[in-house]
């Protein structure tokens, strides 16, 4: 093997073009702007929904804030920006209904907004580096204008874990540049 071989194998192992770095493009490690804020990526998931079909969510950090990114690309990118909420936050009824039912109900209103059931989808997830998938059932909910999102996931017969999100323009996303060791 060459000197120059070394610089050949990196060359294969970079996924993208480095001067056209898309969303699609991000990775653990990774920094971008959103909302004129800059944002580390610090985790990575899989979602594993069958039928060769997979998403991404991304742990996003800015500071002592964190959220998470989730693209979907099902024929048309879906980018949701979201963050945990408490599963008591959704409030009684809700509670209720899911203690007496182990699952979500059709319609949740929270904060002031309706959400209803758009999807219930059964899969697996994985942090990236992890080796084990974790099975789980999700429960997409939007709002009546589809902009505003609910997602209950279901670990198990009585775990879960809830965010709150908006759907964004995927070019709100900017500025995007990979950690050092993927030049």
């Amino acid at each position: 093997m060459g000197i120059f071989d070394i610089f050949k194998k990196k060359e294969k192992e970079r996924h993208f073009d480095p001067t056209n770095i898309t969303i699609r493009d991000l990775g653990k490690g990774y920094i971008f702007e959103y909302a004129i804020e800059t944002w580390t990526v610090s985790a990575l998931f899989e979602y594993d929904w069958g039928e060769n079909y997979f998403t991404r969510e991304f742990v996003i950090k800015n500071g002592a804030t964190e959220k998470f990114l989730n693209i979907e690309d099902d024929g048309g990118l879906v980018v949701t920006l979201s963050e945990k909420v408490k599963l008591r936050k959704l409030g009684e009824v809700t509670c209720d209904y899911m203690d007496a039912h182990q699952k979500p109900p059709k319609k949740i209103k929270y904060e002031g907004v309706k959400y209803y059931l758009d999807e219930k989808s059964p899969g697996y997830c994985k942090e990236i580096d992890a080796d084990n998938w974790e099975e789980l059932i999700s429960y997409d909910y939007l709002d009546e204008e589809e902009e505003k999102t609910l997602c209950i996931e279901q670990y198990g017969e009585e775990e879960f874990e809830v965010t709150k999100g908006i759907i964004i323009d995927a070019l709100a996303i900017s500025n995007i540049l990979p950690k050092g060791d993927n030049y």
